[in-house]
């Protein structure tokens, strides 16, 4: 008798402690060690005797056949002739063994043998087989059954290396096209025959709807077929209810192409109109599991069927009024179903104006019931905070329903419905807050859809809603309507007065000034110019109510009034403009001039103010010609000197400093080259704070320094850069290889360095910063944070595509940059200088990049071979070398790969040969699975 190998029981005490052992420390221990054992090459032999020893319990089974199957998916390609035939015959024999064994074993056998039909060319006809084995045999059919089953599915989403593209094509036809109407006519066979037996209907119907996914299974054979009479009436028993609409649902999306599916559809349908009957009766019922059902066949339909509900209206229409049906339904878990449909057919019927005018009852009904959901219940109280934030979110996903029907209705139609149950609503003695509040929010919905030039029914909205209950929640809809219909008030100014006084009373309700903050926004900016009459009332305002508002209430105010200044000529701007800022500059200057540490109560305020000055200058940007004087510049230079002093305050605290830097930012952008008398003193600030600091904002707000007015100084640029980045060694060295706890400023860096190459490339690479960036480029390749990282590839690949554009013109669409020979004999040098730059980004591949950068660093290596072929030849040869050795004749492949698509400059084979190596070396030896054979 031969020995018992060591690592069977290794495997079954593993098990065992996976499922039983007391902590859970044991069990993620059992679990490591078999997930290792599985990429062993004795898993084969241990999977095969777990499946046949009768000593070892139901885990160890399912744990042998998922083995099983893992190692024919990825190792079969490693198997000899011999071992083949001998995996063959004793997966058969194991299959036979377990034919009546639990499901999950059974499932998992089942797919082992798909696995193999598939890679194992030399088995002949497996589907026959299998047939030939199982199919004889009553009590053998749910064995064959799950094969057929998963057999399909397991071919269509398999990955094979052990196959050519065309051997897997050719056998991929030979397993399931070719078998597909044999299948088909068995079914019909086993239904006709299977009586009462429920299980084996299901079954049936699995097989059946998996041949049917797999797409080969052709339409013109489904014509008369039983199996579709049988699966319609197998909606009628409970147990079969869920697999039977599965069925119904992929017959139809296989008769998506109407021409020619035309005669299946003729039976489809006749087969959907009784159902209709089945709804209504649901809907009484409150059957929840049936309305889902019978909703994803009509909605399945509907999108199927599209074209023939807009041509044939009459006909078809049954289909449209069933998805109505399902959408009444008060389950706000089935009703979303329908919302690609209802958005889908108002595209189509837009197009055709008889088929909209055919379909405009469904669509007014449609209205009332997407008020109708959009009601808050009584209970709301009783919700969580997850529960209310949910269903707002889903209150917004209702109200595209609701700019459909206004896309067929026009705007009257769904405004007056919302206006008659306001009206309605409020005229209860009491009124429900939620019976008002439900179309003031459709109301808002369809702002989009609504024409701003309406003028029958918006006014007499406009005008009911200061006659609202006051109820809090009533008030802040209300609000919200002024706020999403500021382009329709444009039109209409005469309103401006009277919402403006709407929208200040909500200031007054700590429950409404969200609202009243949004709305003041947005309608200041729809009706600046307008409101250009009032500055003197706004100023009045904004100066008593910014005392009492905090965070993004007092920025949204803030950008109200931004918006209305912007609209002022430029003759007037400097005067209005420093009416609104000075008193927040006067506030700051008391908080910069502080001679104690920073207080912490202090900072909100700081943030507030600096993000009020910051909204400013993005928003007060007029246009004026480089030669005349900006009327925001003078101001700019009178807040310097006090955020100068703020930044020595505040300059290291991170949270202040962000909106600091950011309020810098957006007056270099908005005010670009008017800003230049104040460079100088911004370029100083910048880099002393970034030494004081080593924050990464200041590089930030650097690098558009640098975008803006490096091109045209390139010699202050390359200065500027060369300052930041005597604090940015100094971090660096500080921590020398432990970038990865820096990765923010890491970023900012390169992104700033990236944007000097682009501003001024010639003075860039002639500088003596290059040389030290390179090195920090190199030494950044150890990073793993996915951000950092892409800056870091990101300003490698503009230095190569600025030297591949000059190279390689015809494979660029832009053009050099007055580059020449001579920059590229220096960036040479750089990488022969740093000739391992190639092995840390193949190691990093394998090892620790993010899979989300893996295509930048491909597309790095793919570039560096454009630049320089023979000497990325030898690099990519020399990291390759540098991998433990586990796979030779892959390496040995994707070298000579390699070195011939970049000798025949075949780029994205380069770019193919280096993805392929990588993923198939760390599938093999880095995922978890593998941990084990490399200790």
């Amino acid at each position: 008798m031969a020995a018992v190998p060591p690592e069977f029981q290794q495997a079954v005490t593993a098990i065992d402690a996976l499922y039983h052992a007391p902590s859970n420390e044991a069990k993620k221990e059992a679990s490591r060690w078999l997930e290792d054992f599985q990429a062993k090459q004795e898993a084969w032999q241990i999977a095969v005797m777990l499946l046949t020893a009768e000593t070892v319990g139901l885990e160890a089974h399912v744990f042998g056949a998922q083995t099983m199957r893992r190692k024919i998916v990825d190792d079969f390609q490693d198997l000899d002739a011999t071992s083949r035939k001998q995996l063959h015959t004793s997966l058969l024999n194991i299959s036979f063994q377990h034919k009546a064994s639990a499901k999950i074993i059974r499932t998992q056998l089942c797919l082992s043998l798909a696995a193999l039909a598939l890679r194992m060319l030399e088995w002949e006809q497996p589907v026959r087989h299998m047939i030939s084995l199982y199919g004889s045999n009553t009590e053998d059919l749910p064995y064959l059954l799950e094969f057929l089953t998963v057999l399909p599915e397991d071919v269509n989403d398999s990955r094979c290396p052990s196959l050519t593209d065309e051997e897997y094509r050719s056998r991929a036809d030979e397993l399931l096209t070719q078998n597909a109407n044999e299948i088909l006519k068995m079914l019909v066979l086993y239904m006709e025959s299977s009586g009462g037996d429920t299980k084996l209907q299901e079954a049936v119907f699995r097989c059946f709807l998996s041949w049917l996914r797999s797409g080969d299974i052709a339409t013109s054979s489904l014509s008369k077929n039983p199996l579709l009479a049988f699966s319609f009436k197998a909606l009628q028993m409970p147990e079969l209810f869920d697999t039977a609409v599965d069925v119904v649902c992929e017959l139809i999306y296989q008769t998506k192409d109407i021409e020619e599916s035309m005669p299946v559809i003729e039976e489809i349908y006749p087969n959907l109109l009784p159902l209709r009957q089945e709804i209504v009766q649901s809907l009484e019922d409150d059957n929840e599991g049936n309305i889902r059902g019978y909703c994803k066949i009509f909605v399945e339909a509907g999108e199927c069927y599209l074209s023939l509900v807009v041509r044939h209206t009459d006909h078809f229409r049954g289909i449209v009024e069933g998805i109505a049906e399902c959408t009444s339904f008060h389950d706000l878990d089935v009703v979303p179903m329908t919302f690609r449909f209802w958005y889908q057919l108002a595209d189509e019927l837009r197009k055709n104006e008889e088929a909209r005018l055919k379909y405009q009852d469904v669509y007014e009904k449609l209205v009332d019931v997407m008020i109708k959901h959009l009601h808050y219940p009584d209970d709301m109280d009783s919700w969580s905070a997850k529960q209310r934030d949910d269903f707002k979110d889903f209150r917004h996903v209702m109200g595209d329903v609701l700019k459909d029907c206004c896309l067929i209705l026009g705007s009257r139609i769904p405004l007056g419905k919302a206006y008659m149950q306001i009206t309605e609503a409020a005229q209860k003695t009491p009124p429900k807050w939620q019976e008002v509040e439900a179309p003031l929010m459709a109301l808002r919905s369809m702002g989009a859809q609504v024409e701003p030039e309406e003028n029958e029914v918006l006014p007499e909205i406009m005008k009911l809603l200061g006659q609202l209950p006051p109820h809090p929640k009533i008030k802040y809809a209300a609000t919200l309507v002024i706020a999403r219909y500021g382009s329709w008030t444009d039109k209409h100014p005469e309103f401006i007065q009277y919402q403006l006084r709407f929208i200040s009373e909500g200031f007054e309700n700590e429950d409404v000034v969200a609202a009243s903050a949004l709305a003041m926004k947005l309608l200041c900016k729809e009706c600046s110019t307008h409101l250009l009459n009032y500055l003197n009332e706004l100023h009045g305002f904004f100066m008593n109510v910014t005392k009492k508002l905090k965070g993004l209430d007092l920025w949204e105010v803030t950008e109200a009034v931004a918006h209305v200044i912007a609209a002022v000529p430029n003759a007037e701007l400097a005067q209005v403009f420093r009416m609104f800022c000075a008193p927040i500059a006067q506030q700051l200057a008391v908080l910069a001039s502080k001679t104690a540490a920073t207080q912490e109560e202090d900072i909100p305020l700081i943030i507030d103010n600096i993000t009020q000055l910051k909204i400013f200058f993005e928003t007060v940007n007029p246009q004026v010609a480089p030669t005349e004087a900006h009327p925001c510049i003078p101001i700019v230079q009178e807040l310097w000197p006090i955020m100068d002093s703020l930044a020595d305050r505040i300059g290291g605290v991170d949270d202040a400093s962000r909106p600091l830097a950011g309020c810098w930012r957006s007056i270099v952008i908005s005010y670009r080259t008017h800003y230049a008398p104040l460079l100088p003193v911004t370029m100083t600030r910048l880099i002393k704070s970034f030494e004081q600091t080593g924050l990464g904002q200041y590089l930030w707000v650097s690098s558009r320094v640098v975008r803006e007015f490096g091109e045209q100084n390139p010699g202050a640029a390359i200065q500027f850069v060369e300052g930041l980045s005597v604090s940015m060694w100094q971090i660096l060295q500080k921590y020398a290889n432990q970038f990865n706890e820096i990765p923010d400023v890491v970023e900012d860096y390169f992104n700033l360095v990236s944007d000097t190459m682009v501003a001024c490339p010639r003075e860039y690479l002639h500088s003596a910063l290059f040389p030290t960036v390179f090195d920090a480029m190199d030494a950044s390749l150890t990073l793993k944070e996915q951000y950092s990282l892409t800056a870091v590839f990101r300003h490698c690949r503009i230095v190569l595509d600025h030297l591949n554009d000059l190279q390689h013109p015809q494979d660029s669409p832009s053009q050099s940059p007055k580059l020449t020979a001579g920059e590229a004999a220096i960036v040479r040098a750089q990488f022969g200088a740093h000739d391992t730059f190639v092995a840390k980004l193949v190691q990093g591949l394998i090892y620790h990049f993010p899979p989300e950068v893996h295509g930048d660093a491909i597309g790095l290596i793919k570039a560096l071979a454009m630049f320089c072929p023979q000497e990325t030849i030898v690099w990519y040869s020399k990291a390759v070398s540098m991998l433990e050795p586990a796979l030779p004749n892959e390496m040995q492949k994707t070298v000579s790969d390699f070195s011939a698509f970049a000798s025949d400059a075949n780029w994205s084979k380069v770019r193919s040969a280096v993805h392929d190596f990588t993923t198939v070396y760390r599938r093999k030896n880095v995922l978890p699975r593998s941990r084990g054979s490399k200790k």
